[in-house]
Order: structure tokens, then sequence, then C-alpha cells
């Protein structure tokens, strides 16, 4: 099975469960949809492989941020976008609420703490929408083909795209109760189509990657001996600095997927190696 249609198992089965517990009046949460479908059905890849070219660590620590995480993109030269996504859940009635929550105990709104950080690292930010909503059906065509209603399972929408609906609607809502809709685009297009970043944006190394000190590695797959080595490197210092503001901020991700053009292991020098 290819990354991409991992990408869209994870769509289907986030769609389904979120249906399934509508249904029955049961509202999930963010944390348990990127917990226990996201990060398990990546883990479960991984280790069916051996190998691997996608990774998923969880945060060192365990906040509610609402399964907040992170993207990183392999240019095809083994260099990285890093890419944002704060995670939103679809209510009972099929509309997104709270979309201008605070960010953390702070007075700024959870999407310009996003938007603020990520100009500040030259990246591009996400809200992620877990979508579900069980009487929609719908055809769609993006640059990977024709899907279906359920590849809005996971679906994203510009950060910027959302302060502009809140700037504009002072209720917070996306959606409306006479028209239920999923809303975003489906988020295979990370790895069913070639990531289109705007120009400029910044690449990292596959050491920047481990600078922040808030991760650890969770699990090592069969025949891999560890992946991410949480070190500071002395002379990327600013790479540190940054994060750290962004967690003074309210931004505290769930986990950070890494999504390679090549296989990833680590050496016996200690270092990631792509083959």
């Amino acid at each position: 099975m290819s990354r991409c249609e991992l990408f869209k198992m994870i769509s289907a089965r986030v769609w389904d469960e979120i249906c399934i517990n509508h249904r029955r009046g049961n509202r999930l949460s963010e944390e348990g949809i990127t917990r226990n479908v996201i990060l398990s059905m990546i883990q479960n890849y991984v280790e069916h492989l051996g190998a691997f070219n996608i990774f998923a660590q969880k945060a060192k620590d365990e906040v509610n941020t609402g399964g907040d995480l992170e993207l990183y993109i392999d240019n095809g030269n083994q260099h990285f976008y890093r890419i944002l996504l704060q995670a939103k859940l679809m209510e009972t009635n099929c509309r997104f609420e709270n979309l201008r929550k605070f960010s953390g105990s702070t007075s700024r709104r959870q999407y310009d703490t996003l938007l603020n950080f990520a100009a500040l690292i030259n990246s591009d930010a996400y809200y992620l929408l877990y979508n579900g909503c069980y009487n929609y059906e719908g055809p769609g065509r993006d640059c990977a083909g024709d899907y279906d209603e359920k590849q809005f399972g996971c679906a994203v929408m510009a950060a910027q795209e959302i302060k502009e609906h809140c700037d504009s609607n002072s209720t917070g809502i996306l959606g409306t109760a006479d028209n239920p809709k999923p809303f975003g685009r489906p988020w295979r297009i990370f790895t069913c189509c070639e990531y289109s970043s705007e120009n400029g944006r910044r690449l990292y190394s596959p050491a920047e990657i481990d600078m922040d000190n808030y991760f650890k590695n969770l699990f090592t797959p069969p025949g891999i001996t560890g992946f991410i080595n949480v070190e500071q490197l002395r002379n990327q210092q600013i790479i540190e600095e940054n994060n750290e503001s962004l967690h003074d901020e309210g931004w505290n991700p769930s986990a950070r997927i890494i999504i390679a053009e090549n296989k990833m292991i680590k050496t016996s020098d200690d270092l990631l190696e792509f083959y």
C-alpha cells in the first residue's frame, strides 16, 4: 500500500468513525481521533513495512491542544517543507464551532497564534478539519482523481481562510443548519499529489527536524535502531528558539508526521539516512 492509499484510508476511517458516533449522539474529540486513528494507522503501516517513508511521533508531554499536528514533506531532494495543522472536529449538526477560540491562556485567537508563528518560520498553516456528516453524499475531484465524501474525513483549509471567516462572522461557526456539508479539501493532497508550497517557503534538513525538544521517539519499527535523536545542535540554536516561542504562545502539537520521498533508516553513526 502506498502513502497515498494510507492517507485515503485514514480519511475514510475518520469519516466513518465520526458519522457512526454522530448517529448515536456521541461527540468524539480531536485528540482521540489524532491519537487513536491517525497515529495508530500510520504506526501500523510503518511496523508492517519494517522500513518507512512516512513516520509519526507523539509529543513528549501529552497536552490537550485540539489534536494539533506538524507535517514535514520532502521536496524531492531530502529537504522538507514544514506545515502547521490545527485540528478541529465537526459537531453533530455538521458545523464547526468555536473557531474563535483563544490560544491557551493567552488573549490571542488560535488562528492568529498559528499564522504568526507560520510567518516567523516561513511555513504554511492549515486547519485540519475532521468531517463526518452522515446524511451527506457528494463526489469531488482533485489532482489525484475522483473521490467520494469519505475523503473529507481529514480535510484541510488555509488558516488565513479560517481567520477571514471568523473576522466576518462573530459566532466563529462554519456551516449552516439548512446546508449540512463537509468543509475543506481532502488531505490526501499531501501524499497523492506533489505538494505546492508558496514560493520562498523555508526548507528543513533532516537534522533540523530533530531540533524541537518537545518531541521524542515513542516506538521503534522492527529492524530499525531508533529514529529521532533529540539533541541540541549548537549551530542551529535559532530553530529551537523559534520552536520555544511557539510553545510559549500556546502551540503544543500532539504529533508530527514526516513524509519522505525515499525510505529512511538510522545508521550505525546515529545519522538519518535515505535510500
